[in-house]
């Protein structure tokens, strides 16, 4: 039988567990220069210089429709074939909030994840843009059970 302690020690443990390692709901989680594709089709960035335009493909899914985010409150064109999106301005106007949710696909599958990311700035001159990859789960304590040289590393 457990105790009352035991309970909440579990309790506790398993939901730290999942805060640290669960995938990021917000754009502003992401560390700079990053995005991430939710299992919704949420695309979520956190990206420091104002956005011209944008390209990426979807691993394990393909585009049927955007809508939503910063992409369409800056009045971008969000348009995709097969698993490849594209998004810019016709009138020159540029995604100017820091992070947040970029645009939210609608799929016919389930993302795996963003390749081939292009991001341009507002003289088209490419930004740095990475995908969003989980820290290793474990810790770097060597004398606790979940030990893992690798945990937190990004690579």
């Amino acid at each position: 039988m457990f105790s009352y302690h035991k309970s909440v020690f579990y309790i506790t443990f398993f939901t730290l567990f999942n805060l640290v390692i669960a995938d990021p709901t917000d754009g502003c989680e992401l560390s700079e220069n990053e995005t991430f594709i939710t299992s919704t089709g949420d695309v979520l960035y956190n990206v420091p210089t104002d956005i011209g335009g944008f390209q990426f493909n979807i691993d394990g899914a393909n585009f049927l429709s955007a809508s939503g985010g910063e992409a369409q409150n800056a009045g971008f064109v969000v348009q995709g074939g097969g698993a490849t999106v594209l998004g810019f301005s016709f009138t020159g106007s540029t995604i100017a909030l820091d992070c947040g949710l970029l645009t939210s696909l609608s799929l016919d599958g389930t993302p795996a994840g963003l390749s081939g990311l292009v991001f341009s700035d507002t003289l088209g001159n490419p930004l740095e843009v990475s995908y969003y990859v989980a820290p290793e789960a474990g810790c770097t304590d060597e004398t606790a059970c979940n030990y893992n040289p690798a945990a937190g590393a990004d690579d």
